[in-house]
């Protein structure tokens, strides 16, 4: 009992997570998964340059220099304990933080962001083969999470190794296939085929927000980019230095 009111106490993340999500789910409605192109318009950019952006990114996501998340960020630990296996991971904005030497490594990518400050985050995320990811709910409503698959497994009658299962229901996405979601809904993923999967990952702020929740967001923006700068976030989140 002890741990746990240690854990929901104040001066956790935890708590003030779980006050943030009640004030969002109170005056934001909507399904778990929407039309990208009505609330990310400039997902269309990256259809157009898909090419150019998944030959530069698969050549530093398939390295194996791909630092782990859960090293990255202790917060993701249980994420990797799940499993034991190394959920990889490559930012190049979070939450407004910019992450230069990751961005140069990426051209194409970093062009885009550079144009469209209303992605506050983005990632390369790379999904070891039977990886699991538990179920779990996103920490922030005043975004939509996107997904852009650039290396995924076609399993055949519909599947891949691109599976999420949000709210209650399976989706298989393939290579090239941008998809625009809530990660706030309660969510898994899975991959299930014998290669890494890679796929870019974006934070899109909402536009739908109320005046109130607007500065709200912006205050957790800021206080998530201090967060990072006193935490040497840029340094950790470098590439290896050798491929293990």
């Amino acid at each position: 009992m002890r741990k746990k009111l240690l854990r929901w106490a104040p001066w956790n993340y935890r708590f003030w997570r779980e006050i943030a999500r009640w004030c969002y789910e109170r005056s934001l409605h909507n399904p778990a998964v929407v039309p990208a192109l009505d609330h990310f318009p400039a997902s269309a950019e990256l259809h157009s340059n898909f090419d150019a952006i998944r030959r530069e990114t698969l050549e530093v996501a398939l390295s194996g220099r791909l630092p782990a998340n859960h090293e990255i960020m202790e917060q993701q630990r249980t994420l990797y304990e799940f499993d034991r296996k190394v959920w990889g991971m490559l930012p190049l904005r979070g939450y407004g933080y910019d992450y230069p030497a990751n961005q140069a490594l990426i051209p194409s990518l970093r062009s885009f962001l550079s144009r469209h400050r209303d992605v506050v985050s983005a990632a390369v995320s790379l999904f070891p083969p039977r990886k699991v990811l538990r179920p779990h709910k996103g920490p922030f409503k005043g975004v939509w999470r996107f997904h852009l698959p650039l290396y995924v497994a076609d399993l055949g009658d519909g599947c891949s190794s691109c599976e999420l299962l949000i709210d209650g229901k399976t989706y298989h996405l393939q290579e090239g296939e941008g998809f625009l979601w809530d990660d706030t809904f309660l969510h898994s993923a899975v991959n299930p085929s014998d290669q890494p999967r890679v796929v870019l990952l974006f934070d899109v702020f909402r536009r739908d927000q109320p005046f109130w929740l607007v500065a709200m967001s912006w205050l957790f923006l800021a206080i998530a980019q201090l967060w990072q700068r006193l935490q040497n976030m840029r340094e950790r989140a470098l590439l290896r230095a050798t491929a293990s």
